[in-house]
């Protein structure tokens, strides 16, 4: 006689974690959860059909609950009785249906909100927002690759980069989900070569932190860094405020103190300073909450060094860029984040919430010291360094306000 399997419980489907193999829970009579190596759990049915051993998916857990896959094998029991093979009937039933692509995103955004705070969720929601809008009805077995292709390009053309990648990138993971849920056979969005369609983000090549759940445990994560590492106080300082102000590397390690004018909330670099070449020096208005980080750094360093951060072992130099990058390694940011990818998730946050803030991309690039992307206005451009200053200024608080309420999420 076979062994009898004890069926499973909610309580020990929820506990279930991940091991260093993925591994099958038996509820009996062919049903299993089946755990894998990331933490994923998925309903799946095995049975004999035609002499042959198959198996079925059932959909995820928890979206489908222990009550629902049990129900969906005593259909499928009641389907092989009458000589049906399950699998066949399921992709004929989903056919008939004709599942469209809301369908499909609002399924996989459930599964989203129960791994990610609500403020990604929404912000997800807003960028497919770019495809759902045309494509939405469309049954996803209709959709070919240029019409994903046309609605990404759309995208592009509005100057919004970051978000045509981030897009894709979504596409991607949902279309990944219909398939892993049987709704559709094919990814199209993994036949897409997304180098032949978009342009080069000049930021994404390098790995940089952009969702908000993840922004938040960053800067959760940079406000230990002492306690942990015992980092010298200049490196801890600059990881605190560069969040804040997204320079590249070298201009916040020589940040001297002539170069500031805390009382008006303005730090000038010069020209000759800048990575990009320009007629004019680069006037960065800075955040209240740089600027009372900066005040703290007074009493520590104005009196003993012309830099703002100096070197823990000599005062006549800045934190070397070496110490910045390891330290972010120690945090567990290796390959996920690097010192320029504060710049990227600026970038990509302003982008993504341009109707919060109300500005364009041109003021978000002139936060970031970026030239002009169109070269025939780059060349008549001889724009005095204040351009867009008072803009820069509101969108740079908004941008702090906004990192310090993702915090609080």
């Amino acid at each position: 006689m076979p062994a009898t399997v004890k069926p499973l419980t909610d309580t020990e489907i929820r506990k279930a974690k991940p091991k260093d193999k993925e591994y099958k829970l038996s509820d009996g009579n062919g049903l299993f959860l089946l755990v894998r190596k990331s933490g994923n759990k998925m309903w799946r049915f095995d049975f004999s059909y035609g002499g042959k051993r198959k198996s079925m998916s059932f959909g995820t857990y928890p979206l489908v609950s222990l009550k629902e896959a049990r129900e969906s094998r005593e259909r499928a029991k009641e389907q092989l009785l009458k000589n049906i093979n399950p699998i066949t009937y399921k992709n004929s039933q989903k056919l008939e249906e004709g599942i469209n692509l809301n369908f499909i995103v609002s399924k996989w955004l459930d599964l989203r909100k129960l791994n990610s705070s609500p403020a990604t969720v929404t912000q997800n929601e807003r960028i497919l927002k770019n495809v759902t809008s045309t494509l939405g009805d469309f049954a996803l077995k209709d959709i070919k690759r240029v019409d994903i292709i046309s609605a990404l390009q759309v995208v592009q053309k509005k100057g919004n980069i970051e978000t045509a990648h981030r897009l894709f990138s979504l596409l991607d993971k949902i279309f990944k989900f219909a398939v892993t849920n049987e709704y559709v056979e094919r990814n199209i969005i993994g036949d897409i070569d997304k180098s032949s369609i978009l342009v080069k983000n000049s930021e994404n090549h390098l790995p940089a932190i952009t969702e908000p759940n993840e922004i938040k445990e960053l800067l959760k994560d940079i406000s230990t860094i002492q306690k942990k590492f015992k980092t010298d106080i200049s490196t801890a300082l600059i990881l605190k405020i560069v969040p804040y102000v997204f320079v590249r590397s070298a201009n916040i390690r020589l940040m001297r103190w002539k170069e500031l004018d805390l009382e008006k909330g303005i730090w000038t670099i010069s020209k000759k300073n800048m990575k990009v070449s320009t007629n004019n020096d680069f006037i960065f208005p800075l955040p209240t909450q740089a600027i009372q980080i900066l005040k703290n750094v007074e009493i520590y360093s104005k009196n003993r060094s012309e830099f703002v951060f100096p070197s823990p072992y000599k005062n006549d130099r800045g934190v070397a860029g070496a110490t910045l990058s390891d330290t972010l390694n120690k945090l567990g940011y290796k390959d996920k984040h690097t010192f320029h990818g504060f710049r990227s998730m600026f970038s990509t946050v302003c982008h993504d919430n341009m109707k919060s803030h109300g500005f364009n991309s041109d003021v978000i690039e002139a936060c970031l010291a970026h030239k002009d992307r169109n070269a025939v206005r780059r060349a008549y451009n001889r724009e005095s360094k204040f351009k867009y200053f008072e803009e820069k200024r509101e969108l740079i608080q908004w941008y702090a306000d906004w990192l310090d309420n993702i915090k609080l999420v």
